[in-house]
């Protein structure tokens, strides 16, 4: 049987039904605060067309303010989360919250094109740390072969946006113009902050609180970083993560405004159908989740349960892609993009604890924000690269289909490596100076 790895204190069991209750009480405010920071990345390709008028921007000049987002996002995501390691993720998920709302505000006002990458940067560098945080504090509350599931509920807060909370703002943004769209993500972000201030809590399965609520390391020693960083399953999900996130960036840049401009849906349409690529995304993410956690529960190992199912997946969600230029009618090319984007997504449930596996608890919040930071990179270029695409392409359907076709075959080729190179098991340091994760 899988065992769990990680120090959780006498008394407090995940049996307990009280710490049960209190786990997924956490994990309900964890999946809202990924619906606010993914439906934040949605806005700006709903208001593509209207604030693009208004501003005179071309395709590429959108897509660098795409990329904008992401241009501290990598530097806050690995800085942040190591002073995560020494103040509690509850204060510093916090300050991130109330930078997300206060990130809106030169968007609101803006004038120029220079306040909205004001905007953007400031809400990229915000939203950078969330992810890895909210792991090591969603990771705190569950044993390794138990945290599939909750890591692909807190990854399906992305497709929540798009598909409940997307078509609601997107009447906002028709019956209030593309600023007020700004305002109701900033307003979210604020509810959220004070709803994570009453009940956010580090749990039983993570590095201990000390006093002021920094974490206390219980561990005798951790694992020298550069081998916790240089091991082939690291190196395997980051590839497969940066692959993911590429294709992530175009759909939230870009998916309304292919939509509309390649299959001539109304800008009503664009918004409805912009959460459909996530909604088999949501289905696959719980089934992949909850097949992990039962296979790692009967005892089958890590690496086939994260690695090669992870890499099956993603490879053949890079397949399916690369198949859309063959595809020109709406339908059909629509449900082509949802097979393939929302099996893509499905590498959450395996990268992210794969990678948790290979150091002790009081380590996971630094070396998740390496993870993210390092792969999340690729959202600075791929939306500038799609938007290259569509200014020099004969047709708008021509640009968008080959920006899918590229991420296809890397998404492919991701998938290949991460089922080669993912052993947790092979990789986790064991040595007898620390605890493993």
């Amino acid at each position: 049987m899988a065992v769990d790895e990680s120090l959780a204190p006498p008394g407090a069991p995940m049996s307990s039904s009280p710490v049960k209750a209190r786990a997924w009480g956490v994990t309900a405010v964890l999946v809202l605060s990924a619906v606010v920071v993914f439906l934040d990345k949605a806005l700006l390709g709903l208001v593509a067309k209207p604030m693009s008028a208004e501003l005179g921007m071309s395709a590429a000049g959108f897509g660098s303010l795409g990329s904008a987002s992401y241009v501290l996002f990598g530097v806050t995501c690995i800085a942040v989360s190591f002073t995560a390691q020494r103040i509690s993720p509850r204060w510093v998920l916090l300050a991130c919250g109330l930078l997300w709302a206060a990130g809106q505000v030169p968007a609101v006002v803006a004038a120029t094109g220079g306040m909205l990458y004001a905007s953007r940067i400031l809400v990229g560098a915000a939203e950078g740390p969330a992810n890895p945080l909210s792991m090591t504090v969603l990771y705190s509350w569950f044993p390794n072969e138990r945290r599939g599931l909750p890591q692909a509920l807190y990854t399906a807060g992305a497709a929540v946006a798009k598909i409940a909370m997307a078509p609601l703002l997107t009447l906002v943004i028709i019956g209030f113009g593309w600023r007020a769209g700004f305002l109701t993500v900033g307003a979210l972000a604020l509810g959220w902050a004070l709803l994570w201030l009453a009940t956010g809590r580090l749990g039983p399965y993570g590095a201990a609180p000390g006093r002021g609520g920094r974490p206390q390391h219980r561990q005798a020693a951790g694992v020298p970083w550069r081998r916790a960083l240089l091991n082939r399953t690291f190196i395997g999900c980051l590839i497969a993560y940066f692959a993911q996130n590429a294709l992530a960036a175009i759909i939230f840049t870009w998916l309304p405004s292919y939509f509309e401009n390649a299959l001539g849906f109304s800008p009503e349409a664009a918004g409805s159908l912009f959460g459909l690529p996530s909604a088999l995304g949501i289905v696959a993410l719980v089934a992949s989740g909850a097949v992990t956690d039962r296979l790692l529960r009967a005892g089958i190992t890590s690496r086939r349960a994260r690695g090669l199912l992870g890499g099956t997946c993603l490879a053949g969600a890079g397949i399916l892609l690369t198949g859309l230029p063959l595809i020109h009618a709406p339908i059909p090319a629509i449900a082509l993009l949802m097979l393939g984007y929302g099996i893509s997504v499905t590498v959450n449930t395996f990268a992210n604890p794969a990678v948790a596996e290979l150091v002790p608890p009081h380590q996971r919040a630094g070396i998740l924000g390496v993870f993210s930071g390092l792969s999340v990179t690729a959202g600075i270029a791929s939306p500038v690269i799609t938007g290259w695409l569509l200014d020099r392409a004969a047709t708008p359907q021509a640009g968008y289909t080959t920006a899918f076709l590229l991420s296809g075959i890397l998404l492919a080729l991701a998938g290949a490596l991460f089922a080669l190179l993912v052993h947790p098991e092979r990789d986790r340091h064991t040595r007898s100076d620390h605890v493993p994760a």
